[in-house]
């Protein structure tokens, strides 16, 4: 065999077991009732962890029930995740679920890799910490956890002998084995050695996460419904309008009847006159009278009733909604219209 041959057979060995040992694994978007913000940034850690150990790992560019949808199966279905690699064409992807929770955020991450095999790990993230924090996920990923190092043990003191030396054994016969137990103790006067307490920083656990108590349930009023006191202002606007409204139209009335006076007033002498003028004063009066409590009524009257028509019409307002959903024979996008809550 030429050397040539060789030394390409040998290469083409080498490069085998490297291309069989790479191993892709795909870590999807996350899903769950959190931000978009704070999930790109849970996001952006968990692929940090996954690179530590995984140089092949990448971000997807869509989450697990997106991918589902798109397959056409199940995501609760045991087949689906195996479908759902082979469309993506990795050997693992990465799941992770983010919930927000009284005391902070919940972060659930699986590894599923072919033929089912599950891997899943979930920290609580205090409220006040860092979305990006998930050191307490890092032995999913094959990596140590950061924390303090305990520090090393102190070694304790070598023992010496009590008492005096012992004598050695006569010519001609052999010493003696050692005993098994021996006797320690220290010279008197000599205060005893008391090695250094060890010490162990502990790492804070994480608060509790409340549980509501069973047979509870929360109930939260939507923020866009108005409340009662609201209420009750836009329909006490609503009747004082009216009522000003009522109360300029009698004094209009009044104003028509001394005008009626004015018209029908005699002018032969000076106190007819001053008779008039007093009349012509009132009249000027209940006009004014009625004019402003007229427009202030259709004012007070007319933003009460404006209110209160916009209130009525937002708690009814329906919405509609297009989402993917699966079928029994493929995928599709259901239309729906309701009522909001």
């Amino acid at each position: 065999m030429k050397p040539g041959y060789l030394i390409a057979m040998l290469a083409l060995a080498m490069s085998r077991p490297a291309a069989a040992e790479s191993h892709k694994l795909l870590v999807l978007q996350s899903e769950g009732r959190a931000n978009a913000a704070t999930r790109a940034k849970i996001d952006a850690a968990i692929l940090k962890l996954a690179l530590t150990t995984e140089p092949q790992a990448s971000a997807g560019e869509l989450n697990y029930t997106d991918a589902a949808t798109a397959v056409g199966c199940k995501p609760e279905a045991a087949l689906c995740k195996d479908e759902v690699l082979g469309m993506l064409a990795v050997d693992e992807i990465v799941i992770t679920t983010v919930t927000p929770k009284p005391g902070g955020i919940e972060v659930s991450v699986r590894r599923v890799t072919k033929g089912g095999a599950t891997r899943d790990m979930t920290t609580v993230l205090p409220a006040g910490t860092p979305p990006d924090k998930l050191d307490g996920l890092a032995p999913l990923f094959g990596a140590k956890p950061v924390g303090p190092a305990a520090p090393a043990p102190t070694a304790a003191p070598a023992p010496v002998p009590f008492g005096p030396p012992a004598a050695p054994p006569p010519a001609g016969q052999p010493a003696a084995p050692p005993s098994a137990l021996t006797t320690t103790g220290r010279p008197a006067g000599e205060p005893p050695v008391i090695p250094a307490p060890t010490t162990v920083k502990q790492e804070p656990l994480p608060p509790p996460v409340a549980t509501p108590a069973a047979g509870t349930q929360a109930s939260a009023q939507p923020m866009d419904q108005p409340s009662t006191g609201r209420h009750r202002l836009e329909i006490a606007g609503m009747a004082g309008g009216g009522g000003m409204v009522v109360l300029g139209l009698l004094f209009w009335g009044a104003a028509s009847n001394v005008q009626g006076d004015i018209n029908n007033a005699p002018t032969t002498t000076k106190q007819n006159l001053i008779d008039l003028k007093n009349l012509e004063s009132r009249g000027d009066a209940y006009a004014g009278l009625g004019n402003l409590l007229t427009l202030s009524g259709l004012v007070i009257g007319g933003i009460g009733t404006y209110f209160y028509i916009k209130d009525r019409r937002a708690a009814s307002t329906t919405s509609a909604r297009l989402m993917p959903t699966v079928l029994d024979h493929g995928a599709g996008l259901v239309f729906t219209i309701g009522g909001s809550p």
